[in-house]
């Protein structure tokens, strides 16, 4: 580009903002795309947004890696 330094450029990204409520846990329908059955599960994310935890009925968690 006519005017661009040379050299490394650093892109600063803003923190991810997590809603409390999400961070709390809420409450969501969670379903497999190869089945009908819907879920009812508490959803919480960790503070910094990285895992996600799902909560079901039966009080089994599960987590992911976002």
């Amino acid at each position: 580009m006519a005017g661009a330094q040379p050299g490394v450029h650093a892109l600063q990204l803003k923190p991810v903002s997590v809603p409390e409520s999400l961070r709390k846990g809420n409450k969501f329908m969670k379903w497999d795309d190869d089945s009908t059955t819907v879920t009812p599960v508490t959803l919480t994310v960790d503070p910094k947004g990285y895992f996600l935890y799902w909560t079901d009925q039966n009080k089994q968690q599960q987590s992911e890696v976002n």
